[in-house]
């Protein structure tokens, strides 16, 4: 299933994340990483299927809006219901490029989509969209002059305050045309029981080794990245509270349920 140069005994952010939401790229590192994790935050495995699902709706209410192309930043694997699945089944005009900066999972990646014409996965940082925005395969898929759908689901989690978060979200904002939407969801305690807010940072710890620091905002704090957005509604909200299906039962009664914001905000 993988290729040989990646390593097995070394567990891989993306593929615990596929494990998380149930799919089939991941291997027995992985597992073990994920249930280290899931034992001093034992939501984790609900907060990524609600991120994931914030995704879905945010896809779905994009190409409702007419968008036709997304760039999914900090995409991890094009696994699970992943963005193109939810944009191709809408309009299968939809174009999609993933981008991630770990090198395992855009190799695992760019075999998955080999052959979805498209669907693309380059490896940049979305931390630099200068570099990404001149790389040639981005450029030759998404035509900036038109609206863009832009996912930053996994993205801001990973960007101090000293790394100016703001200002990358101007960054995307300014790149784009009017009528691109983008969709941000965060990582947060500020709702949070004290003892889940003891796991949460428990798990940022246990994270540790596997990718770099984890960082939580804030509602304030989600809200100042939205800086020259126009809000969709309802605005910043918990992530199962964002335009959640009619027919959907929103699992209050978890912890996870309280552990991130989801917004998207529009380009004028």
């Amino acid at each position: 299933m993988f290729a040989t140069e990646l390593d097995p005994q070394t567990p891989n952010i993306a593929r615990i994340y596929d494990y998380y939401l149930g799919g089939a790229f991941n291997l027995p590192a992985d597992r073990e990483r994920a249930a280290r994790i899931g034992s001093v935050l034992p939501g984790m495995e609900m907060l990524a299927r609600l991120n994931r699902g914030f995704l879905r709706r945010a896809v779905a209410f994009m190409v409702d809006e007419g968008i036709t192309q997304f760039l999914d930043l900090g995409s991890g694997l094009p696994t699970a219901g992943n963005t193109h699945e939810v944009a191709q089944a809408r309009d299968p005009r939809a174009k999609v490029v993933y981008v991630d900066y770990e090198p395992v999972a855009v190799a695992l990646g760019r075999r998955i989509l080999r052959d979805n014409p498209r669907a693309v996965m380059v490896e940049a940082d979305a931390r630099r969209p200068d570099d990404l925005f001149a790389h040639p395969e981005v450029r030759e898929v998404l035509d900036l002059d038109r609206p863009l759908g832009v996912l930053m689901t996994g993205v801001m989690v990973f960007v101090g305050d000293h790394e100016d978060p703001v200002g990358l979200m101007k960054a995307y904002r300014d790149a784009c045309a009017p009528g691109s939407l983008i969709a941000l969801s965060q990582l947060s305690d500020e709702q949070a029981d004290a003892a889940t807010k003891a796991q949460v940072h428990a798990m940022v710890e246990a994270y540790k080794g596997v990718i770099e620091q984890l960082y939580v905002r804030d509602r304030a704090g989600v809200e100042a990245l939205f800086e020259g957005l126009t809000l969709v509604e309802p605005g910043v909200a918990l992530m199962p509270e964002w335009r959640p299906r009619e027919d959907a039962e929103i699992p209050t009664g978890s912890p996870a349920h309280h552990l991130g914001y989801a917004a998207v905000g529009r380009v004028d």
